[in-house]
């Protein structure tokens, strides 16, 4: 049949204005929001590598350790310390983030523009309301690539190590100086049958992960891979963390804490209310270092309780305390700024 010709016509507009609008869709995609980060160093650790990947997985383009300051109408995040202050307040970002662990106020006095701050301390956190500078409660995480147990965490022969102290960072310890004196003797520990199916093997009854120890593991030194340390991790049936209850680091969730529950190990460390908030009775805690041995005891030899804790812990790091969490609450918390504060 043929068409009349005026019927053409409006076929042929139809057909040139789809053709057009096909060769208009890559110019009509989304335009995705850019963050510019600011890592510690030119390389981003595990921690911020993980959180900068999520970030992209939730659409972001992510402009990192840019040479010039973020431009206008973006975000910046900076994960560096407070002399970098003075760059913030000329930053033309929409808005400005400033992350970091250091436990001291940021000295803002001669500032007129002031960036939105991250802790990860409470009394920072308040101190930082109560001057009416825009905060909130918020840590970078653990990178679960790096540090996650596999589903053969808890299979006969697998768990190797009964107790690993894990402290990159403690050069001493009085729990260190002690377990020292346990550590290296390299012989089947009589404790083998609980922790898994019988003929485990595990390699003495102490041992170290940590740049700082010569008795450390020979896997690591001088120092593994994060994500080496974190296969060793989830080869210990029990993580000791040292934190100095006199320190920050017991005013926080220590790196190791959450690395190590993570990995799928049982973490025993000292009193600490931030980790207690998050990972309620987990994480096992002690007041006194006297009680630390009879805890190690009593978890090795009751793998059942253990092994309960062991998947809860490892559930709320990831749900709570990875970087990939981090990143969507720092998207909660960008999303909340631009619905109910102007820049």
């Amino acid at each position: 049949m043929k068409l009349p010709a005026a019927q053409k016509t409006v076929l042929g507009l139809l057909a040139a204005i789809a053709a057009a609008a096909l060769c208009a869709l890559p110019f009509l995609a989304v335009k995705k929001d850019i963050v510019y980060v600011y890592a510690k160093s030119p390389v981003p650790d595990s921690r911020e590598t993980g959180f900068i990947r999520e970030l992209k997985r939730l659409g972001y383009e992510v402009k990192l350790n840019s040479s010039s300051l973020p431009a206008a109408g973006t975000v910046g995040l900076w994960f560096r310390p407070p002399e970098f202050a003075s760059q913030l307040e000329t930053s033309p970002a929409a808005w400005n983030f400033i992350y970091n662990e250091d436990y001291y106020p940021f000295d803002w006095r001669g500032l007129k523009k002031f960036p939105v701050v991250l802790t990860p301390y409470r009394e920072l956190y308040e101190h930082y309301a109560r001057s009416n500078i825009r905060t909130a409660m918020f840590t970078v995480g653990v990178n679960t690539t790096d540090f996650y147990a596999p589903e053969t965490v808890f299979q006969p022969g697998y768990k190797v190590y009964p107790l690993v102290y894990y402290g990159d960072n403690n050069k001493s310890s009085p729990l260190a100086e002690s377990l020292k004196k346990q550590s290296g003797n390299n012989k089947p520990s009589p404790l083998a049958g609980s922790l898994n199916a019988q003929n485990s093997t595990v390699q003495g009854s102490v041992w170290f992960m940590g740049r700082f120890w010569e008795n450390g593991l020979p896997q690591l030194v001088p120092q593994g891979t994060p994500a080496e340390k974190g296969r060793e991790l989830s080869r210990a049936f029990i993580a000791a963390v040292y934190a100095d209850p006199e320190t920050p680091a017991a005013k926080m969730v220590p790196s190791e804490t959450a690395e190590a529950a993570a990995a799928g190990a049982l973490v025993i460390m000292p009193s600490n209310p931030a980790v207690k908030e998050i990972y309620g009775d987990n994480v096992i805690m002690y007041e006194k270092e006297s009680d630390f041995p009879g805890l190690v005891d009593y978890y090795l030899q009751n793998p059942e309780i253990s092994r309960a804790k062991i998947v809860a812990a490892q559930k709320i790091t990831a749900d709570r305390l990875s970087s990939a969490a981090s990143a969507r609450r720092f998207k909660e918390i960008l999303d909340w700024l631009r619905q109910n504060v102007e820049p």
